[in-house]
């Protein structure tokens, strides 16, 4: 007896120690998908964003539509247009050889006055609607070439784009040709046989060393667009129901997603900093570059910030639901409100019925449906916004108000009778 018992008082010893490493285990595996979450949320943003553009012709010229009505754009187009239609005719030679001899004096005023009203032409067009649409137009065009350099695929159409040593240009030639048609209506008959050669016809978009290799992450990104949110989605999932309390491991699944988005943004940020040192040049100036950076990347910081919503909302309804005291304080107040409402709808003549009968007895089923619904909601709406998500969500909350409102009137009850 006495051999055995020191064999039996470790065996004692041994097994809480191994029950708190089995403990352990999982612990430090949510973390470690935690990590791999926070890293995949970003790289999944960026990689849903770069296949939207690659893939919907639709979707890339609506996000690079509003360049046209950017100012800085139009100065640097109307720049462009002018210098190609003006660099390739002697105006004051042929306002010269139209004049007589007595005003031939004349002739460079009136040269630069035709320059001048070039460019007030030129700013009209580019200001209506006829502009954005040749500019819709282009980009249209343009999508298929710069799919083909992005995917490094050779076999597409040539399009507007041109992309050559890291710069990627964008032909005018059609806007010059609008331009030309109108000074020579205007009464600028001098150019109406000006040939414009197609190399003073384009503006460069990205004037940047480092487009070659971005192409390369960028392909990779499109083929991973799908794998990579599916993981990112498994990562915080799984962290959250590793952990005994998959409330709390909810809510910190949560937060780490919106973390995630947060350092997006910031990332976003620091990329537009670098953007612009690489992109500016004598040709690229900081607002045109500024602005076709914040236009074309705007889907994906507005979509990170919306996924950054959905991680706080999740965060506070897994919050709301725990035993914490503010917690209970509200879901107290709300059952009064709810249970006060019924009652003063009983004193009005609403009695029990069979389908508040049937809600009282499946309330919890019907509650886990109003949010399955919520989630498969957001999930087929085309790019909510932070507006949508929080309309899903009242929405979601009003349904489960009206399931808590009837599935107290499966229990007959007035104010009367709580008075009494």
């Amino acid at each position: 007896m006495s051999d055995g018992d020191p064999a039996e008082s470790g065996q004692t010893q041994e097994r809480p120690e191994n029950q708190e490493k089995g403990k352990r285990w999982p612990r430090i595996v949510s973390v470690i998908l935690l990590v791999v979450g926070f890293i995949l949320v970003p790289l999944s943003a960026v990689a849903i964003w770069t296949h939207n553009q690659l893939t919907n012709t639709d979707r890339y010229v609506e996000t690079v539509s509003p360049l046209a009505d950017n100012e800085d754009i139009q100065q640097t187009v109307a720049n462009v247009v002018v210098k190609a239609i003006f660099t390739n005719v002697d105006i004051e030679k042929r306002v010269a050889s139209a004049l007589p001899k007595r005003a031939k004096p004349l002739a460079a005023p009136i040269a630069t006055a035709a320059q001048s009203y070039a460019v007030d032409v030129t700013e009209t067009l580019l200001a209506s609607q006829q502009f954005q649409d040749l500019w819709d137009a282009a980009n249209r065009r343009a999508h298929n070439q710069l799919v083909a350099f992005l995917t490094d695929d050779p076999g597409k159409a040539p399009g507007a784009v041109s992309i050559d040593d890291g710069k990627v240009t964008l032909d005018l030639a059609k806007v010059v040709k609008q331009v030309q048609g109108k000074l020579v209506d205007a009464g600028l008959t001098f150019l109406k046989n000006v040939r414009v050669p197609p190399v003073s016809t384009t503006i460069s978009i990205i004037d940047t060393e480092g487009l070659s290799e971005a192409r390369q992450y960028l392909s990779i990104l499109d083929t991973l667009s799908w794998v990579l949110p599916l993981l990112g989605a498994i990562a915080l999932a799984a962290s959250a129901l590793l952990v005994p309390n998959r409330r709390r491991g909810t809510i910190r699944s949560a937060m780490v997603l919106v973390a995630a988005c947060v350092l997006t943004v910031a990332l976003l940020a620091v990329a537009r900093s670098l953007y612009l040192d690489a992109a500016t040049s004598p040709k690229v100036s900081e607002g045109t570059a500024s602005a076709v950076f914040d236009i074309l990347v705007r889907n994906l910081r507005y979509g990170v910030i919306t996924l950054g919503v959905v991680g706080i909302i999740v965060a506070v309804v897994a919050y709301f639901v725990g035993p914490s005291a503010p917690a209970k304080k509200v879901r107290d107040l709300a059952t009064t409100g709810i249970a006060g409402a019924r009652n003063k709808a009983g004193d009005l003549g609403l009695q029990p019925n069979p389908v508040e009968a049937f809600v009282g007895a499946h309330k919890r089923a019907l509650e886990l449906v109003i949010g399955g619904i919520a989630v498969l909601a957001l999930i087929l709406w085309d790019r909510p916004g932070v507006g949508a998500v929080l309309f899903i969500f009242v929405v979601a909350l009003i349904l489960v108000g009206v399931v808590e409102f009837m599935a107290r009137g499966s229990v007959p009850q007035t104010a009367d009778d709580v008075a009494g």
